[in-house]
């Protein structure tokens, strides 16, 4: 694999714009500094030190130009030194400088670079095959891996955690408490999926739940769907929604009734979780409707999924002796077992493969295993959306170098088309928030 991971140096086309930088020499990398490279630090112990080994930093003057928008590079490039402008356009431009978050990431992914890279400084780079590092991305994602805590990637803190390790321990047993949904959203579901229901028994089952039934007369009725007449009946809500529609949005609005706990600190986290999902499901569904997505409401419902594989973890917490542990160690541990437990939860409900994979693919940036837009880019995408609104921005690459941006209907994803976006879709934001929140 190292061979076919150092590949073989230049082939770009951009390669005459660059010049060698006067001050600083080319060098061999450190173990210590791939570890700090997303996603090349999942690499094993023995595959770093091997890279390390044998590879050496290339080093460029100011105004070299390391790739060009719209380029086929068989290459990643990472920043070591120095800063480098990344030019959208004529008009629009943003900077990573070396040692800051942004630059933890490749500066560019994908089949084709969405920007074109200039050293405004000199700089320090090392490059990397990207189909390699594609291909180290889809191992992580084997279930073999993603279902032993062992090979999970934790901080050191929670190396000596008894709340962490116990966890762990009760997942491998297969004894957690998992989530359950309650029986109209399973029930409808299942008819759906047996295609033998039309919309007058799906009323029905619908209507065992008042209060269920209420909410999608009221998203019916909604600027979301901007129809002429209200509807007067959970038979007409269903009829304008589909049926497709009226099972995603039961099970978004049952999924509230998941997220419970006796403590507080605990509840708080589900409540933060939830509303963290509830924004990300919102831009998901504006992402979809505005990209001519089939289905924007399985776009939503995938939004709300992406946490529910802390859910077992904080109620595993609820449980455990609070002297044992300190709220530190379930900060740190709801992202190591988010993705995992997410998958597995899904995969016990029955849910589509495309759902399944929702949660751990929702913080994987560079992950792309389809040239055409898919659900896992939405959702991932609306989670890079949901962090500009955030102080968790400076934890995610840049927007433009990431290889789903790329697959947009327009081709890229500026800062101008985020914003436009967001606003043109504010009220329907609200809306679904104010609906479900």
């Amino acid at each position: 694999m190292l061979e076919r991971l150092l590949g073989k140096r230049g082939g770009s086309s951009t390669g005459q714009g660059r010049k060698p930088s006067g001050k600083f020499p080319p060098r061999p990398i450190t173990v210590t500094e791939l570890q700090q490279l997303i996603p090349l630090r999942s690499l094993s112990e023995e595959e770093l030190n091997a890279f390390a080994l044998t590879q050496r930093t290339e080093t460029y003057a100011p105004g070299s130009v390391l790739f060009e928008r719209g380029e086929t590079e068989a290459h990643v490039f990472y920043l070591l030194r120095g800063t480098v402008t990344m030019r959208l356009n004529d008009e629009q431009s943003y900077e990573v400088a070396a040692g800051t978050a942004k630059a933890r990431f490749p500066l560019s992914s994908g089949e084709a670079h969405n920007t074109t890279a200039i050293a405004r400084t000199d700089v320090e780079v090392i490059r990397v095959l990207a189909k390699v590092m594609r291909k180290n991305l889809k191992d992580q994602m084997e279930d073999d891996r993603l279902l032993d805590p062992n090979r999970w990637r934790a901080p050191k803190q929670l190396r000596n955690s008894q709340l962490f390790q116990a966890f762990c321990q009760n997942f491998l047993n297969e004894e957690l408490t998992l989530p359950t949904l309650p029986d109209i959203a399973l029930a409808l579901r299942r008819a759906i999926e047996k295609e033998d229901i039309g919309v007058a028994e799906a009323a029905k089952i619908v209507q065992a739940d008042a209060s269920i039934a209420a909410n999608l007369m009221h998203i019916a009725n909604s600027p979301l769907y901007l129809a002429a007449n209200p509807a007067r009946t959970c038979l007409e809500a269903i009829n304008r929604l589909g049926l497709r529609a009226t099972c995603n949005l039961t099970l978004s609005l049952c999924m509230r009734n998941v997220f419970k706990s006796k403590d507080a600190f605990l509840c708080q986290k589900m409540r933060d979780s939830w509303q963290e999902g509830l924004h990300v499901a919102a831009l998901a569904y504006v992402l979809a409707k505005d990209n001519h997505w089939h289905d924007p409401e399985e776009a939503f419902l995938a939004g709300l999924i992406c946490n529910i594989g802390i859910i077992p973890f904080l109620t595993f917490a609820d449980g455990f002796p609070q002297s044992y542990y300190q709220k530190e160690e379930v900060d740190a541990a709801l992202p190591v077992i988010r993705g995992p437990i997410g998958y597995y939860i899904l995969q016990k409900w029955g849910f589509p493969d495309e759902l399944v994979e929702i949660p751990r693919r929702a913080d994987v940036w560079h992950y792309d295993d389809d040239p055409e837009l898919s659900l896992g880019d939405i959702v991932m995408l609306s989670r890079l959306h949901r962090y500009m609104e955030t102080s968790r921005m400076n934890e995610v690459p840049p927007i433009n170098s990431i290889p789903a941006c790329n697959k947009l209907r327009n081709g890229s994803l500026s800062p101008e088309y985020s914003l436009q976006v967001l606003c043109d879709a504010r009220t329907q934001v609200q809306e679904i928030l104010r609906i479900l929140r």
